[in-house]
């Protein structure tokens, strides 16, 4: 009987423990999206040692990521996680019902990467790949994800093109590897590269600021992209071959679960978009500009269209312009005076009349979910943003459908549809170019913008009104028809512009992607997969008869006195296709023998065929009612049957084909060294002269040692992540704007008068051009501790480009001077850091900080010097190197100086300007001339070499922060040591007074402003305004401002070599900081969703762009496009977000 009492004393408290269990309940869901995590582990926290023999000591979370565990009251905390987030330890005391929101980790060691041929662990990473999850990147008023990538991803830079609705970003992985081939990424959709077109390099000029552009990610919804990938270096890019030497970007887009019930996602965006801040361009108001004029028209030596102004209207109509220039002011009549001074009130708010405030939105909407065979997601999505300047905007449409299927056990099938429609809409501003066939003067290589919207704003005179009393239009009397030296002006309007004009861009793009994944055995896979893309774009530009375009068109149609443009409007049509198909068929082994050797293969063949055909037509006396035009009646003979801008036809197509065979093979032992290698095979048409030219092959080899793996550093349970990674490769680029054949454009020339057909040759033919190669080395070290509180990545590279296309000088005898010839070589060179931590992680609060940094340089080796060039050789120097005219200040008289060998020298020492006097041969008598030395080696001797467009540093700064059910994050980017130019806001022989300017023009250098920084106004008369005689008295009278005036002009029309518009003053090293995104997101616990009968409800509130922190950008909006003044300005918006999932 003792024994027995005995036996239930000891029994009874057990029991008692046992009993003293309680239930806890929740939610596992995704922290970025409020995903449900189906699959979720919920345990008992390892340090929870009184419940260690507790039976079980976890469970999973099933439908819709809710779970129900019982366990000991005893137990404090458990442990939740998933693969591939970050796990979290929660506090259990008090509560029996939470809702737990898992953050996604960059730096799992069990992560794979998908490089989109294959899925690759990062434990067996060798090369140098970046991942970015769509989540930490979202952003509210931003319709493509190019954007997006800004300051996210060590070596890469997005820089926006313009700030105008759907507007592209140029987008550079690392440093430059070609001389005159495209520089844009590949950009790869779920394994399937995409075409479209490329953004110019020149993408801030005139000629193309204003332009339209189709491009191949321009359709995509970002709400359809689950994460982003970039592969930078050989042994990541060589396995793409053509192209893969700028870099590849991949995007993996959002799929069903399996085993995921039906799950609905809404969200909704509105977000208003700033009128942009004109106080920026520093521009003078009415009665600054007035005083300039003043000013200008005192000035006797001016002579550049001084009639204009409305200054100058009143002195010439009262003839009183002599009485200023000798009297003052103060001499002029009473009414003069009174008319000028009533200039002195301001108009209208240009910059409210250009620029307005918008209201925009963006839907979305997904459908996903699946069973044991088969997972599915749907969805459309809506994006309508109108831009700040009126007349531009943005729509999109998408429609997504993707699914995968088991058709057996071990067979799979897949297929995915992205529908699109894009429709841009923007201003048609005059970017045609013409000659001007009254005075014999040419104007083909400068186009005239005027009418471009940030072109206007700048130079529209502070005091002239839109409208007069009556409600009709007051056209801008100032509104030039042509560039140079001219008076003509034509009727322009900003609002009538507006009203009577269109310009729209329509594109249609319809992605289809097809797979099948079959497993016979384990380890062995055999994947097929045929991409389809298929884009059509419309635009169209048109212009009613009462419009400056269509004045503009009308005038240069006249032909000794007669008009030969039909009266009516002005429409252009232009019409693209492309379609593109790949189809690629591989296998893949992996195995793992004897628990330390892992083998993983791959092999397979891919064949990519490209084709567009672009249609453009134009028709003249169009009717905008009945939608007709008519014929052009151009007599036989006439220049305008040669012009390119009356014809009313025109049709181009291309046709590229690749076959491409590929091979990798990756080998690990221990789980601690890692040995890859790729081999690519590739072809192409392109180079199909020679038949040894026309495949490239491309490979690369690589190694990763985990050096936290080895014996001395098990122990070190601090450490998470010890890696040195080393690769080396070659990789291809084609430039696509060259061809063995002859390059030639067709023309029509009319000998004698007679009209027939013509070929302009532009290249002549080269059987040896073969493919660029790039051959890159790198090198990194990865590091993580601290439970992966604490993590960076250290990368350096190296690469040498060979074959580089470039234009080379041929014997003059074959009928060319110069040809296309595999001549360039160059090479780059660079640093990037990536670090990442985990400040403060509590129960309730977490702050997370990334930071990136990277630098980049490029150094021209071999490269054809052209004696015919007007800039110096790139030859050793960067390929963006920049030359200007060194100067050492001003002269006595506001002239600059210039550095010569140490020394200051004077601007005609320079040029070395003499006046020299030409004796008839026949005998005639002598005549005298200024010369000076204009060769082309003369002027890239006096040009030096002051910096590179690369910048010193670009990098991301980001921060998380997470307390309850609260979030912030904050994006940002930098850029610092950015040299750019400043577009020059005068010249002093060629200072329109009918144009307006900013407050700079003070600080011009005169004899009443000797503080002055800036060059002197100089024109080609006297001080009294008289004509200058014979420089036969420039011995007795050498006047510096006329020979400044005679230099400067002399140059004005040589392009890289025009003295004044390349002064070194005009660059500028540029730093910026800017704010790409606050976003404060809240998400609403499970007791309120509950009740609405919904699995999650997020709201969030964004500012995009809401500051920037820079250097020397006066004058312009943005740092980004500093020295364009026809840019749009970038976007400030303000956003609120629902987030809705049943």
């Amino acid at each position: 009987m003792k024994k027995l009492l005995t036996l239930f004393v000891l029994i009874c408290p057990l029991l008692a423990l046992a009993q003293q269990t309680r239930q806890i309940t929740g939610q596992v869901l995704d922290r970025a999206d409020g995903a449900p995590l189906v699959g979720a582990t919920v345990f008992i926290a390892p340090e929870e040692t009184q419940a260690k023999n507790y039976n079980p000591q976890g469970t999973i979370a099933y439908e819709q990521g809710r779970f129900a565990f019982k366990l000991p009251v005893s137990v404090k905390k458990v442990v939740v996680s998933y693969l591939g987030y970050e796990a979290q330890t929660l506090d259990i005391s008090g509560k029996s019902n939470f809702t737990i929101y898992l953050s996604a980790t960059d730096n799992k060691m069990d992560a794979v990467v998908v490089t989109g041929y294959q899925r690759i662990e990062k434990r067996k990473l060798t090369s140098s790949i970046s991942n970015v999850k769509m989540s930490d990147i979202a952003r509210d008023g931003v319709a493509s994800v190019d954007e997006m990538l800004s300051g996210s991803i060590a070596g890469l830079t997005s820089t926006p093109t313009t700030g105008a609705p759907g507007g592209a970003s140029k987008v550079k992985i690392r440093s430059t590897v070609t001389l005159n081939g495209n520089t844009d990424p590949l950009w790869v959709l779920d394994g399937m590269p995409l075409e479209g077109n490329d953004i110019p390099s020149d993408w801030s000029s005139k000629e193309n600021v204003d332009n339209l552009y189709n491009m191949s990610i321009a359709g995509l919804n970002p709400a359809d992209i689950e994460d982003i990938t970039v592969l930078k270096d050989a042994a990541a890019t060589a396995i793409y071959g053509a192209r893969a030497a700028n870099g590849v970007i991949i995007i993996t887009t959002k799929k069903g679960r399996r085993n995921q019930a039906t799950r609905v996602n809404i969200s909704a965006s509105l977000f208003v978009t700033d009128r942009p801040n004109l106080d920026k361009l520093n521009l003078m108001n009415a009665s600054q500009k007035v005083d300039f004029e003043l000013g200008l028209a005192a000035n006797g030596r001016l002579n550049y269209r001084e009639k204009m102004g409305g200054v100058a209207r009143i002195l010439d109509q009262a003839g009183e312009r002599t009485a200023l220039r000798e009297g003052g002011f103060s001499s002029l009549s009473p009414e003069t005076q009174s008319a000028i001074n009533a200039l002195r009130k301001d108009g209208i708010d240009w910059g409210k009349e250009i620029y307005r405030v918008t209201l925009n939105q963006q839907y979305s909407i997904s459908i996903s979910g699946g069973g044991n065979k088969a997972s599915y997601y749907f969805s459309g999505g809506y994006y309508n943003e109108q831009g700040t300047t009126i007349g531009t905007g943005f729509e999109r449409l998408n429609l997504t459908m993707k699914t995968d299927y088991d058709l057996l056990k071990n067979l799979r099938f897949g297929a995915s549809v992205f529908v699109g429609q894009n429709k841009n809409e923007s201003y048609v501003s005059d970017t045609d170019v013409f000659t001007n066939p009254y005075k014999n003067e040419s104007y083909v290589s400068d186009t005239d913008v005027f009418t471009n919207p940030s072109q206007y704003t700048r130079t529209v005179n502070p005091y002239l009104t839109a409208y007069n009393p009556d409600g009709s239009y007051v056209y801008d009397p100032d509104m030039a028809a042509y560039q140079g030296n001219n008076d003509d002006v034509i009727d322009y309007n900003f609002f009538e512009e507006q009203h009577n004009t269109e310009y729209s861009l329509k594109t249609r793009s319809i992605k289809t992607i097809f797979d099948l994944d079959y497993k016979p055995v384990k380890g062995l896979r055999i994947f097929t997969q045929f991409g389809l893309q298929v884009d059509n774009s419309m635009t169209e530009k048109m212009a009613q008869e009462n419009s400056y375009f269509t004045r503009k068109y009308a005038l240069y149609s006249r032909v000794d006195g007669i008009t030969y443009m039909p009266e009516g409007g002005i429409i252009q049509n232009w019409n693209g296709d492309l379609s593109q198909y790949t189809w690629k068929a591989q296998a893949e082994y992996s195995g793992t023998f004897a628990k330390k050797h892992e083998l993983d293969l791959m092999a397979g063949l891919e064949m990519r065929g490209t084709t567009s055909t672009t249609i453009h037509t134009k028709g003249f006396g169009f009717d905008s009612k009945t939608m007709v035009s008519e014929t052009m009646p151009i007599p036989p003979g006439s220049e305008l049957i040669t012009s390119p801008y009356f014809k009313q036809y025109q049709k181009s197509f291309y046709e590229n084909r690749y076959l491409s065979y590929f091979f990798t093979g990756s080998y690990t032992y221990d789980n601690r060294y890692t040995v890859f290698g790729s081999m690519r095979y590739d072809g192409t048409n392109l180079f199909g002269v020679d038949p040894k030219y026309k495949f490239n092959p491309m490979w690369s080899i690589s190694g990763a040692w985990s050096i936290n793996r080895e014996q001395f550093l098990r122990n070190a349970k601090w450490l998470d992540n010890l890696r040195l990674r080393g690769s080396y490769g070659a990789q291809g680029n084609i430039d696509r704007s060259t061809s063995p054949y002859i390059l030639g454009e067709w023309n029509k020339r009319n000998p004698g008068g007679s009209n027939e057909d013509a070929i302009n040759v532009l290249s002549p033919p080269n059987q040896n051009l073969r493919w660029e190669t790039t051959y890159t080395w790198n090198a990194a070290l990865d590091f993580a501790a601290f439970d992966n509180r604490l993590g960076f990545t250290f990368e350096i590279y190296g690469r040498r480009s060979e074959n580089l296309i470039t234009t080379r000088t041929i014997p003059s005898e074959t009928g060319f001077t110069s040809t296309s010839s595999n001549f360039g070589e160059m090479s780059s060179k660079g640093i990037e850091f990536t670090l990442n931590t985990v400040n403060i992680r509590s129960h309730n609060f977490r702050w997370e900080t990334s930071l990136n940094l990277a630098r980049n340089t490029d150094k021209v080796n071999k490269i054809l010097i052209d004696e015919n060039s007007w800039t110096p050789s790139l030859l050793g120097h960067s390929r963006n190197a920049v030359f200007a005219y060194k100067t050492a200040g001003l002269d006595e008289y506001g002239i600059p100086m210039f550095w010569r060998d140490g020394q200051r020298i004077s601007l005609q020492e320079l040029v070395n300007f003499r006046v020299v006097e030409e004796v008839d041969p026949w005998g005639f008598g002598s005549s005298y001339k200024a010369v000076m030395n204009q060769s082309q080696s003369a002027i890239r001797k006096n040009l030096s070499y002051i910096g590179s467009y690369n910048p010193d540093v670009t990098g991301g700064f980001n921060n998380r922060f997470y307390y309850k059910n609260f979030d912030l994050s904050v994006s940002c980017n930098f850029v610092f040591g950015q040299l750019m130019k400043e577009t020059p806001f005068y010249n002093p022989t060629q200072t329109n007074p009918g144009n307006n300017n900013t407050t700079k023009v003070q600080k011009i250098w005169s004899a009443a402003n000797t503080s002055g920084i800036y060059p002197a106004l100089t024109g080609g008369l006297q001080p009294d305004g008289t004509e200058w005689g014979s420089w036969e008295t420039w011995t007795e009278n050498p006047d510096p401002y006329r020979a400044y005036n005679t230099i400067i002009e002399s140059f004005n029309g040589i392009g890289g070599g025009s003295i004044f518009d390349n002064l070194d003053i005009w660059y500028k090293k540029i730093n910026y900081f800017r704010v790409n995104s606050i976003r404060l997101g809240y998400a609403f616990p499970e007791r309120i969703t509950r009740k609405l009968h919904l699995s999650g409800l997020r709201i969030h509130f964004e500012a995009r762009n809401p500051f920037v922190i820079a250097t020397n950008y006066d004058g312009y909006f943005d740092p980004e496009t500093y020295g364009s003044i026809y840019s749009q300005p970038m976007a400030r918006t303000y956003s609120v977000g629902l987030n809705i999932t049943f």
